[in-house]
């Protein structure tokens, strides 16, 4: 009768399992045992001054103790070329802005790389299965630490990352992945080029 009443429970025999918790497929990627590192291309818009502009650049996720994070990208802003690159490694982001002072500005990180990643995330919502360029996925969305909406697309094959869509202040940032594995190395900037933000 146990038996039947689990069996009930789980859909029967050869039922197929319903998709892990949203909680679970955000997580994938940091308990994946095969993925060391993953790269990705950045795309997005931002209003600066009342006007939208286009952004893209690429970067770099190391999933690894201790998980470090890695990321660039460029636009015109007013006819003047900005690009913005930051590096989080070793519990400190490292942020350096172009034209600027020419120095990294170093703070407490706030990335939350590694498996602590998703402390403080709410509004967990499994969205459903899609079939993307990298594979079928499954598609998670939540609220950051704070507040700020995030969708995540997470290969069912291996657990790597395929797409994150990030919103911010009317802000978006898609980050698609393109390649894993690479021996991608990050390092926090030379002492000599760094100031305490």
């Amino acid at each position: 009768m146990a038996a039947a009443a689990l069996l009930a429970g789980c859909g029967g025999p050869g039922s197929p399992l319903g998709p892990p918790k949203p909680q679970d497929i955000l997580a994938k990627p940091v308990h994946a045992s095969s993925l060391k590192d993953a790269h990705f291309l950045v795309t997005g818009k931002f209003t600066n001054n009342g006007a939208t502009v286009g952004l893209n650049g690429d970067g770099a996720l190391l999933y690894k103790s201790p998980g470090a994070g890695r990321f660039k990208f460029q636009t015109t802003v007013a006819g003047q070329q900005v690009s913005f690159e930051d590096i989080s490694v070793n519990g400190t982001d490292y942020t350096l802005t172009v034209p600027g002072n020419g120095k990294w500005v170093a703070k407490t990180s706030t990335s939350g790389l590694g498996p602590n990643s998703f402390t403080g995330t709410s509004a967990f919502k499994y969205v459903g299965e899609e079939s993307l360029a990298g594979g079928k996925a499954w598609h998670a969305s939540a609220n950051d630490k704070d507040g700020n909406p995030f969708d995540a697309w997470i290969r069912e094959s291996d657990g790597y990352p395929l797409k994150y869509v990030i919103a911010q202040q009317g802000n978006t940032l898609t980050l698609t992945f393109d390649k894993y594995n690479t021996g991608a190395a990050i390092a926090p900037p030379p002492a000599s080029q760094v100031v305490q933000g």
